[in-house]
């Protein structure tokens, strides 16, 4: 049974935040970008079994509050810590997916005492600004127009999408209905609003990843996804990551680095052998 609270974050922002109770250590689990706390629907009560998992809507998605300032990660950090003291979770293992594994690395910098240890899931080891300078990053990171789209259209599209590499099930579909709001037309609108989704890019695009995992003191799991030639997230990316883990990979001391075979949202594709990772990285952390 999935529980739901509110919390108030950094500056007095509502987090909608919930949570797979469970008995043993905690587990603080973060969504990426446009995204919601829904993208850990497949991998929490799998790891309910041995630990209480926490998920959260970030400021400005899902049914957290949405405030036109704060999206820094000096605010996104303060939220985390909010629902880690409200919850009374301790000294958590803090996972991240995407975005959300960067939140996840400058919090364990910035507050090590308030986190066990991080496992980054296909974030949180690159810099943006090694690859792009800003104009290319908003041009090309920019959200896809959405706003206004008939829902049974944006179904459709959920399945060009993945181009067969997830299957949507009505769970995924679940989670992709998570990021929309449906007017009484039939027609979505993204929680997160396109102002909103440029000025979290821009914190990515200024934040220096590897300077942060170098400074890292906590046990740190960095948990890169491989694709396959030819799938629907390589397109040349993958040898930017090769080259990444590479310097990763020499930092060495509490940060580790290991690949896994799919596709970037690896927590709806591979949920199963998404938690065996967090879980062995857990009980070699906290026991």
């Amino acid at each position: 049974m999935v529980e739901s609270h509110t919390v108030q974050g950094d500056g007095g922002v509502r987090l909608a935040v919930r949570e797979w109770p469970g008995h043993g250590p905690a587990l603080l689990l973060l969504h990426g970008l446009a995204s919601s706390s829904h993208i850990w629907d497949l991998v929490a009560p799998r790891l309910a079994r041995r630990f209480r998992v926490v998920a959260y809507d970030q400021r400005g998605h899902g049914l957290s509050g949405k405030p036109s300032s704060g999206y820094g990660f000096d605010r996104l950090t303060a939220d985390a810590a909010s629902v880690i003291r409200t919850l009374r979770l301790g000294r958590p293992i803090v996972v991240g997916h995407s975005w959300g594994a960067n939140v996840a690395l400058q919090l364990a910098v910035d507050r090590p005492r308030m986190v066990a240890g991080t496992v980054l899931i296909d974030g949180g080891f690159l810099s943006m600004r090694d690859r792009m300078d800003w104009k290319t990053a908003r041009t090309t990171l920019a959200p896809p127009e959405l706003k206004g789209m008939p829902l049974e259209e944006f179904r459709r599209g959920m399945r060009a999408f993945t181009r067969g590499a997830l299957e949507v099930t009505p769970e995924v579909e679940a989670v992709f209905l998570s990021l929309m709001r449906v007017d009484r037309d039939g027609n979505i609108h993204p929680r997160l609003s396109r102002t909103n989704h440029i000025r979290i890019l821009r914190a990515l695009w200024e934040q220096d990843a590897v300077s942060l995992l170098r400074r890292v003191r906590v046990p740190t799991l960095v948990l890169a996804v491989r694709s396959a030639p030819g799938s629907v997230d390589s397109a040349g990316f993958m040898e930017e990551k090769e080259r990444a883990a590479k310097v990763v990979r020499r930092i060495g001391g509490p940060v580790r680095f290991e690949w896994i075979e799919g596709i970037h949202d690896i927590p709806l594709q591979r949920p199963e052998a998404v938690a065996r990772r967090i879980e062995r990285f857990a009980r070699a952390v906290v026991g």
